[in-house]
């Protein structure tokens, strides 16, 4: 019996790799010394590595090195059935059929809708559209293009958006063997640079009420000659309106605040703030958003993923605060997707102890995706059960890595 579950939680595993295109090529960030013992809403921590600051001339002026914290939160999916349906089929194909196949496609795509919502808004770039065209496609990859990323580029649009590209100029994708085989018929081929993937259940945001003039709050960093040097890392925006409210994804663009890219250069793509979690408005009200390091013009100030002239930068100390002006129009409904590089995201999996009562547990890998099956009783009811567990934590790493876009809906 330990072998034949053995297999059977094989053949979940492979079925859950297989239905989960979002993941494939993701990147190990959160060792598992970080990861080991931690349980379901617990958080583990991986670190931003700094590029440091280049000078002129022949004289050093070290900085201090300054690796950014990157957190994330455990996540896990389970499913369970009585042992004696999970017993009942001794064929490994019978088994495939009835138990395998529609209970690996839900942990599957459950999983990877909760990655998807959580992870496609994880950007600091955004392109928004009208209308299903080629255009979506191109300024998302060269958006990343303009910060020197490295690495596949990925663009990941739902099937309608991809089906009514195609329609208007299907030989414009170039296929290639390798990447056919990631993704099997979720790929569409090869377009300005980056893999074209369609993929179910991407977000849909609802624009109605969103915030019209919130604010990020900016804290001076001066240097010895108490010069700004740049501003305390930012991590939410804060309500400007009591009738509106945040809504999870609705983008902002910022005046004067450009992108500074991973290797520390400082660039002319402007600095997109999206909300990640959706919030009533009210006074003073706070939603989060991916951390923002500000550095004036020159200066490596908090290994800085943003930069403002000095100029810029000295004004809206003054004011104390720069307004987020909104890039969808309201009471609309925007398709999301996302450009971004293959190790962008950061999937890891971790290994927690056996349930209280449980026996005969097995651990099974396919790909990217580990399940942990376990058989319990149940007491109350009188019967034995069998469980299915995937745990994860996924987070895009570094927004830089990332564009969102949107498609107007209606």
């Amino acid at each position: 019996m330990a072998f034949a579950n053995n297999k059977k939680v094989k053949l979940i595993a492979s079925m859950v790799d297989d239905d989960m295109a979002y993941i494939k090529g993701s990147k190990s960030y959160f060792s598992q010394d970080e990861v080991k013992g931690k349980k379901f809403g617990q958080t583990v921590s991986g670190y931003l590595a700094d590029p440091g600051t280049v000078h002129d001339g022949i004289v050093a002026n070290p900085d201090s090195i300054s690796e950014i914290e990157i957190t994330a939160t455990m996540q896990n999916k389970n499913s369970s059935c009585e042992l004696d349906l999970w017993n009942e089929f001794t064929d490994i194909e019978d088994f495939a059929k009835e138990i395998a196949e529609p209970r690996a496609k839900n942990l599957a795509l459950s999983a990877q809708k909760a990655i998807m919502d959580a992870n496609m808004i994880r950007s600091c770039q955004a392109v928004v559209a009208t209308s299903a065209g080629f255009g979506l496609l191109t300024k998302s990859a060269k958006a990343l293009d303009e910060l020197g990323v490295a690495g596949k580029k990925l663009s990941f649009q739902s099937p309608n958006i991809m089906g009514d590209i195609a329609e208007s100029g299907l030989s414009r994708f170039i296929p290639t063997e390798q990447m056919k085989k990631i993704y099997d018929d979720a790929y569409l081929g090869q377009y300005a640079g980056a893999a074209q993937i369609e993929i179910a259940n991407t977000p849909v945001i609802d624009t109605t009420d969103q915030e019209t003039a919130p604010t990020i709050t900016l804290t001076a960093v001066t240097d010895s000659n108490s010069n700004n040097i740049g501003c305390a890392a930012i991590k939410v925006a804060v309500s400007a309106n009591n009738s509106k409210k945040f809504i999870k994804g609705c983008a902002y663009s910022v005046s004067g605040l450009y992108i500074r890219n991973a290797a520390g250069q400082e660039t002319n793509q402007p600095f997109v703030v999206i909300i990640q979690e959706s919030k009533n408005g009210g006074s003073a009200v706070t939603a989060s958003i991916p951390e923002i390091r500000i550095a004036a013009a020159g200066t490596g100030y908090n290994n800085a993923n943003a930069w403002m002239s000095q100029s810029a930068l000295d004004s809206a100390i003054t004011t104390g605060y720069l307004t987020l002006t909104p890039m969808l129009t309201g009471a609309k409904h925007y398709a999301v997707g996302q450009c971004r590089t293959e190790t962008a995201l950061g999937f890891d999996q971790y290994r927690f102890g056996n349930l209280p009562g449980s026996e005969n547990s097995d651990v099974a890998t396919a790909g990217n995706v580990t399940i942990k099956m376990g058989e319990f009783g149940d007491g109350k009811n009188g019967v034995k059960l069998v469980r299915l567990d995937f745990p994860f934590v996924a987070k895009i790493f570094d927004v830089r890595e990332s564009v969102t876009t949107y498609l107007l809906l209606d």
